[in-house]
Parts: C-alpha cells; sequence; structure tokens
C-alpha cells in the first residue's frame, strides 16, 4: 500500500490516509504508536481526527481520545500530518450497509448517519484538497501537504496546553488559510527564490 502510495504521489496524485482509530487501549488508556500502512507512508498526507463540540468557534476544539497518535509503526515517524473534524460528522447513507442496517441509532434520519473516525476527518481534508487545486492546478502533491501544515491551527487541551505533535501533526486544518494560500504562489518559480505572487492580506 505504502509503494502504491508512493507511485500515485510521484505521479502528481495528492493521497489521503486515516490515521486510524486506535488512540487508547480496551481501558481508555492513551497509546502512541498506532499509525500503521498507509498512513505510515511519507508522502501521504495523514489526518486525525478533532471533536468541535458542535459549536463553531475552534477555541473549545480537541483531538478525540481515540484518533491515533504517532510515531508510525515500524519505522518510528512523526505522524499524523494534522487533524480535522472527524467527531459527529453527518453523512449520506448507504441503506443497504452494515451501519444503517445494523445500527439505527446512527441515523439523522432515512439518508443519513452521524458517524465519528479518522476517515470522516480525511474526507474534510479531501475537500480542502479540491478547494485548494481549484485555486491553484499547478500545485504539486508536496507543495499541497506543505500548505496544509503550514496554515494548520495548533489545537490546545482543556488545560489551554498544545497537543503533541505526536497527537495532532501541525494543528487543525484551516481550509480559509490553505486556500488563501494556494491561491497566491507560483509553483514555477525557482527554489529560494520569491514564490508569493502578491501579499497575502492577513499577513499585511
Amino acid at each position: 500500500l505504502c509503494k502504491a502510495v508512493r507511485s500515485l504521489v510521484n505521479a502528481g496524485v495528492v493521497v489521503l490516509a486515516a490515521a486510524g482509530n486506535n488512540g487508547k487501549d480496551d481501558n481508555g488508556t492513551k497509546i502512541y504508536g498506532q499509525i500503521h500502512s498507509p498512513g505510515n507512508e511519507p508522502s501521504a498526507i495523514t489526518v486525525g481526527a478533532s471533536n468541535t463540540f458542535g459549536t463553531t468557534v475552534r477555541s473549545d476544539d480537541g483531538v478525540t481520545t481515540y484518533s491515533s497518535r504517532g510515531p508510525t509503526w515500524y519505522d518510528a515517524r512523526a505522524k499524523p500530518d494534522l487533524v480535522a473534524p472527524g467527531d459527529g460528522l453527518v453523512a449520506a447513507a448507504a441503506k443497504s450497509s452494515t451501519l444503517y442496517v445494523n445500527h439505527p441509532t446512527l441515523r439523522v434520519d432515512d439518508n443519513y448517519l452521524r458517524l465519528n473516525g479518522t476517515s470522516m476527518a480525511t474526507a474534510v481534508v479531501s475537500g480542502t484538497v479540491a478547494l485548494i487545486l481549484q485555486a491553484n492546478h499547478a500545485l504539486t502533491p508536496n507543495a499541497v501537504k506543505a500548505i496544509l501544515q503550514f496554515t494548520a491551527l495548533p489545537v490546545r487541551d482543556d488545560q489551554g496546553a498544545r497537543y503533541d505533535v505526536l497527537t495532532q501533526g501541525t494543528g487543525s486544518v484551516n481550509a480559509a488559510g490553505a486556500i488563501e494560500v494556494a491561491a497566491h504562489i507560483d509553483p514555477k518559480k525557482a527554489v529560494s527564490s520569491w514564490w508569493l505572487t502578491t501579499t497575502l492580506d492577513p499577513w499585511t
């Protein structure tokens, strides 16, 4: 799987992977080192899950306890790359699926389910990537990843301390900031040259 991801990225395809939902053991104890293939692939954008607690402000956001933490299993690389809302997300339901049939409490109505997981968070970042590439289709997969990590906003715990990098990566996805940066980059510029086409408003 990791080799396949690497081949896709080398071919110019942005690949995202869920970090996994193994952030705690059966006793509820926080554990590290549970990010596996393909999330352990360095070229993949590996996404953990945050919880917005149903509000529109970021100040109360946290990283979910189930979101898998780095380092990656086997090769001990720093992952995840970032986190995104993944707790209590509403998504279209496949009515023939096991989740829909066997877990009616997850249904919002006949057409939607409310689900938790890093897979849900990965879909949020996938949508952000689509908007980034819409703003600047010439960006490489590595540039997209760098933009997402550069613009991510650090998440803090209940005591106001930042979650460590193996829990949140560089922070929570910042779609608006990432799109703004992407729209002002010229990827054809030479290495070490000034890469912004215009000054970014948030930094003026």
